[in-house]
C-alpha cells in the first residue's frame, strides 16, 4: 500500500501539473514576445527626423520657463550661471531670457532651408521670419534662417539635420543663421568656420535641398570646415514632442566674444522634405 501511494500519481494532480506546465510555458513565450516586441520598438525610435519641429512659444510663469528661449552669455561667463546679456526689450528674468515665437512655417525644417529673404532687412529689423517669428533685442527685431551658403562666413552648408537614437537627438545645426540690425551672425552647431576653407569642385551641387522660402532648389556642400559640438536633445516618440539645446560662439559684430544658447521644444511633425517634384539634374 505504502509503495503504491509513493509511485501513483493521482489523476487529479496530473491535471494540475499538466494546467502549471501550460501556464508556465505561455510565460515564457509571452515573455519572449515582449522582449522581441521591445527591441522592434526601439529599434523604430531611431532613424533621422525628417519633417517640421514646431516651436512652442516661450512662456514665463515666476523662474519657470518653458518653450522655446534665447539666452546670450558674456564673455567669461558659463552657460549655467551666466552672467547673461540682459535685453531690454524682455521682461523675463531680468531681460536674461528672450522667448521665441513660432514663424510663418510653425518651426523648423529639417532636411530642408529656410533662407532669408530679401532683402533681408527693414530699417535695421530682420525679415527672416519662417523658423521663428522676428523677436525685439535693444530695440531691434532679429530672426534666424538656414541657407545653402552661410550670410555671414559665405561658406556652403549642409541643410538641417536631426538624428534620433533611442530617444537622444544629435543635430546638424551648421547652417542656423541669426540676422541683427543689419548684421549677420552664424549661430550653428557644430559651427561653420569663420574663413572659407578649400573647396571641393562641385561640391555645392554635389546634393540638393529644397528651400521653403525661395520656393527652389538650393545645392547644398558638406565642403566647408565646422567646429564644436552638435546640438542636443531628447525625444518622446509616444507624444513626438523634442527639446534642442546648444551653444553657438558669436564672432564679430558688438556681441562679438558673447556665446548664443538656443533652447528649442515643440511638436514634432513626420513630413517629406520637400516637394514631390524631383530636383533638376543640370
Amino acid at each position: 500500500m505504502n509503495a503504491d501511494r509513493t509511485t501513483t500519481t493521482h489523476p487529479l494532480r496530473s491535471c494540475l501539473r499538466s494546467i502549471v506546465g501550460a501556464v508556465l510555458a505561455l510565460g515564457l513565450l509571452t515573455g519572449g514576445l515582449t522582449a522581441c516586441g521591445s527591441d522592434d520598438a526601439a529599434a523604430s525610435e531611431s532613424g533621422a527626423l525628417t519633417g517640421l519641429l514646431r516651436l512652442e512659444a516661450g512662456k514665463a510663469d515666476g523662474d519657470t520657463i518653458t518653450g522655446s528661449w534665447f539666452k546670450m552669455v558674456q564673455p567669461g561667463g558659463t552657460v549655467e550661471d551666466g552672467p547673461y546679456m540682459p535685453n531690454g526689450d524682455s521682461p523675463v528674468q531680468g531681460g536674461s531670457v528672450t522667448l521665441l515665437s513660432p514663424g510663418t512655417e510653425g518651426g523648423l525644417r529639417t532636411g530642408a532651408f529656410q533662407s532669408e529673404p530679401t532683402p533681408g532687412f527693414d530699417n535695421g529689423n530682420s525679415l527672416a521670419g519662417s523658423i521663428m517669428k522676428p523677436t525685439r533685442f535693444f530695440g531691434v527685431g532679429f530672426g534666424v534662417s538656414t541657407n545653402a551658403v552661410d550670410p555671414q562666413t559665405r561658406n556652403p552648408v549642409v541643410a538641417p539635420t536631426v538624428q534620433n537614437d533611442g530617444g537622444k537627438l544629435t543635430a546638424n545645426l551648421t547652417a542656423w543663421a541669426a540676422s541683427w540690425n543689419n548684421q549677420e551672425f552664424n549661430q550653428g552647431a557644430p559651427k561653420v568656420a569663420a574663413k572659407a576653407g578649400p573647396k571641393v569642385p562641385g561640391a555645392e551641387q554635389a546634393e540638393q535641398a529644397w528651400d521653403y522660402v525661395s520656393q527652389k532648389w538650393l545645392g547644398q556642400s558638406a565642403a566647408a570646415p565646422v567646429q564644436g559640438p552638435s546640438a542636443t536633445g531628447t525625444y518622446d516618440s509616444s507624444a513626438k514632442t523634442y527639446e534642442l539645446q546648444w551653444t553657438s560662439l558669436i564672432v564679430g559684430g558688438p556681441f562679438n566674444g558673447f556665446t548664443g544658447v538656443w533652447h528649442l521644444e515643440g511638436a514634432f511633425e513626420p513630413s517629406a522634405a520637400a516637394p514631390s517634384t524631383a530636383p533638376p539634374t543640370s
